[in-house]
């Protein structure tokens, strides 16, 4: 979700003076695809708001959770209440952090923490809507089939990330999977039912599932709006 990727079309370069001709370069496939999607689920209507806040639920309902998050740089929270018991996480772009009993904060600055910090935060935007904003690079992979459905398979590594495998409906061009292979532990996660929010779609469910097949966590949207945020409350919080 970001701007700039539905320029499909290069622009030739007049040359002046003395200048050599250039044409700008034409996008790769990739790049026309991810272009394709953030087209399919709001196009610029992406590109103005500060920020979003989600509310929704984990577990069948067992956990309630509100997450905040940036669309202009780096900068998430969520804060989950289950059984009584509120936990909050966040990043901020440099720091890791999440709150423990009795309001005891972690925190993570080394580059494994801060690459878990950058794909759990890009995954969560839909970073690739906006290179401009959050570089990456992209590559197609392949063609896949599933029932009657085709998709592109195209790997995506956010800049401090690791790689990334997200599915793309030929069809409806929305994202219907994305694979952390590399995550520890690996996980798959299938987004569906998909709603129109203010111009935006988003998906109202996504299932995660492990490296055995089994469902791990099925999570559900309630409520989701964007407009301006407060940046501060992605920094870690002060300790009671």
């Amino acid at each position: 979700m970001r701007t700039a990727l539905s320029a499909l079309v290069a622009t030739l370069i007049s040359p002046g003076v003395g200048d050599t001709s250039h044409a700008a370069a034409l996008p790769s496939k990739a790049e026309q695809i991810v272009a394709a999607a953030k087209r399919a689920t709001g196009g610029a209507a992406w590109d103005a708001p500060q920020g979003c806040h989600e509310e929704g639920t984990h577990g069948d309902g067992a956990v309630t959770y509100t997450t905040t998050f940036s669309l202009r740089r780096y900068g998430m929270r969520v804060d989950s209440m289950r059984a009584g018991q509120g936990r909050s996480m966040g990043f901020n772009g440099k720091v890791q952090w999440q709150t423990g009993p009795g309001g005891k904060v972690r925190s993570r600055s080394d580059p494994a923490g801060i690459e878990e910090g950058i794909v759990t935060d890009y995954l969560s935007i839909n970073g690739f809507f906006f290179p401009d904003r959050f570089p990456a690079t992209f590559t197609y992979l392949r063609a896949a089939k599933e029932a009657d459905r085709r998709f592109d398979v195209i790997e995506i590594t956010p800049k401090g990330g690791r790689p990334l495998e997200v599915w793309f409906d030929r069809k409806t061009h929305l994202i219907q999977r994305v694979v952390d292979t590399h995550g520890s532990p690996a996980v798959r996660v299938e987004a569906r039912n998909y709603r129109r929010v203010a111009g935006l779609s988003v998906a109202y469910n996504l299932d995660v599932f492990g490296p055995d097949g089994a469902a791990v966590d099925r999570g559900a949207v309630t409520s989701f709006q964007c407009g301006p945020i407060d940046d501060a409350s992605f920094d870690p919080p002060s300790e009671p």
